[in-house]
C-alpha cells in the first residue's frame, strides 16, 4: 500500500464509558484468491463525534462525512500526505454519503437541514457553488449507475424503498420496498447490489437498473447491515469486531479472517480500493 504509515493510535483494548463513538481506520489490505492479509488499523479521523461512510474518490484520496462543529461536512484525507481538508462547509446543513458523480470534478452527497430537510446536492471537487440534484425525492443512500442513472433508497414513511431514477427523462421506478442501507457497484459487471430486508433477514441482492433482472446472493450475517466488494466474487463484512467473507460463485458460509484486538469494537461500514490495496473501516467504541 502506497504511502500510508502505520503511526498513528490503534485498537488495543478499552474499557466501555460513555457515548458511541465512530472512527475511520485504514489498513493495507491484500486480496489472492479468496485469501485476506489485513494489516494493522490506523486511525485517520481522530475525532469525537460522528465519522463514517468513506468512499474512495482514487487511489490516493479518501472522502468520509465528519463531525465539525456541532453538524456533519464532508472531508477529504490525502493517503500519501495524511492531511485531511475539507471539501463542504454549509452553515445551517449537514453532509453524508459522499460519492463521486461520473464524468464531472464533483461529487454528490446528502444533505440534511437544521430545517429537517434532506435533499440530494452537488459540490464541486475543487469548491463553489453547489447544486440541487433532485428536488422530489428525500433520498438515504445513493450510488450512481452512469452519469444519468441514479440509484438510490428512498424513505418513505418508515422504511426505505429502493428507486432507479432517470435524471435525463425525470423518470423513477420503484424496484422493491423495505431495503437497506448498502449499495455497491458489483466489480467488473453491469450490476449493482443493494440489501433487502425480507422475513427479518437482511438479504444481499443484485440488480442489472436497465433490464430489472435481480437475483439473491446471500444473507448478510446477524445484525450486520454494511458490505463491501473486494473483486467480482467475494463481499467482505464486518460483525462485532471481525471481518467476515463469502464467495459468492460457491454455496459457502461467511469466514472469519480478521479480528479486531477489542472484542467490545464494532466493524460497521467499509470502502475498498484495489490499485492502492487500502481497507477503509468505520469502527465503533464506547468513549
Amino acid at each position: 500500500m502506497r504511502s500510508l504509515v502505520l503511526i498513528s493510535t490503534t485498537l488495543g483494548i478499552s474499557s466501555l464509558r460513555g457515548q458511541t463513538e465512530s472512527e475511520v481506520y485504514l489498513s493495507s489490505f491484500i486480496s489472492k484468491d479468496g485469501v485476506f492479509e489485513v494489516s494493522v488499523p490506523m486511525n485517520i479521523s481522530r475525532n469525537p463525534g460522528y465519522d463514517n461512510q468513506p468512499y474512495f474518490l482514487s487511489d490516493e484520496d479518501l472522502l468520509y462525512a465528519r463531525t465539525r462543529n456541532g453538524q456533519t461536512d464532508i472531508a477529504r484525507y490525502s493517503l500519501a500526505g495524511q492531511k485531511t481538508t475539507w471539501l463542504s462547509d454549509t452553515p445551517g446543513g449537514s453532509e453524508y454519503s459522499p460519492v463521486k458523480i461520473p464524468g464531472k470534478d464533483a461529487i454528490s452527497s446528502i444533505r440534511l437541514d437544521t430545517t429537517g430537510l434532506q435533499r440530494l446536492y452537488s459540490y464541486p471537487l475543487e469548491g463553489g457553488q453547489t447544486d440541487l440534484v433532485n428536488a422530489d425525492l428525500k433520498i438515504g443512500y445513493h450510488l450512481w449507475y452512469n452519469s444519468e442513472v441514479l440509484v438510490c433508497t428512498v424513505l418513505i414513511e418508515d422504511r426505505m424503498d429502493l428507486v432507479v431514477l432517470n435524471l435525463k427523462d425525470n423518470s423513477q421506478y420503484t424496484f422493491q420496498k423495505s431495503v437497506g442501507r448498502s449499495l455497491h457497484r458489483i466489480p467488473d459487471s453491469d450490476r449493482i447490489s443493494y440489501t433487502a430486508i425480507e422475513e427479518g433477514k437482511v438479504l444481499v441482492k443484485s440488480l442489472n437498473p436497465e433490464s430489472g433482472a435481480t437475483t439473491v446472493l446471500t444473507e448478510l450475517p446477524s445484525g450486520v447491515q454494511d458490505l463491501c466488494w473486494v473483486d467480482a466474487k467475494h463481499i467482505i463484512c464486518g460483525q462485532g469486531h471481525e471481518l467476515k467473507s463469502f464467495n459468492t460463485s460457491g454455496k459457502g458460509s461467511w469466514k472469519s479472517f480478521y479480528a479486531l484486538e477489542d472484542p467490545t469494537s464494532k466493524i460497521t461500514r467499509l470502502a475498498y480500493n484495489g490499485p492502492s490495496g487500502v481497507l477503509a473501516m468505520v469502527v465503533e467504541t464506547q468513549d
